[in-house]
């Protein structure tokens, strides 16, 4: 499976500038340029849409990879997604998601193929909605302590 590998990811002038290379690539060069696919979306969402985008989409996803030694911003959304790992809930709505898949997989009708793509979607709804809570939750008490320092 294809990963990027990130070691920094910085917003300037309302671009969003990266240093990442592909997991695939020999040999890895680390070169700082503007992300336009993210600068993109960072303008269309805004910062705190945009980085529970990245949350969901990449970190979650396994597409994106931190790596040691990254910058503030990945090393604070890297921990959150560690620790929607270890959350219960989250574990509970992804757990029954994979039931649902599997589920729809041995359906031996239309219908019940049908019901459980509803069911799946509905799910995929409920998770996205609790990441971005989690996000929420976790990063105000992130900024209220880099606050008191």
């Amino acid at each position: 499976m294809s990963r990027e590998l990130f070691k920094s990811m910085t917003y300037k002038n309302n671009k969003v500038y990266t240093r990442q290379c592909s997991n695939n690539i020999y040999p890895k060069h680390y070169y700082c340029e503007e992300n336009k696919n993210f600068t993109q979306l960072y303008n269309e969402l805004g910062e705190i849409n945009f980085e529970k985008w990245f949350l969901t989409n990449g970190l979650m996803q396994g597409t994106i990879e931190v790596l040691s030694g990254s910058n503030k911003i990945l090393r604070r959304l890297n921990y959150l997604s560690n620790l929607l790992w270890k959350d219960k809930t989250f574990m509970k709505l992804h757990d029954e998601r994979d039931n649902i898949f599997m589920k729809s997989l041995s359906a031996k009708t239309f219908e019940e193929k049908e019901l459980s793509n509803k069911e799946y979607k509905k799910l995929e709804e409920d998770i996205l909605t609790y990441i971005s809570s989690f996000y929420d939750n976790h990063n105000s008490k992130y900024r209220d302590l880099s606050k008191e320092r």
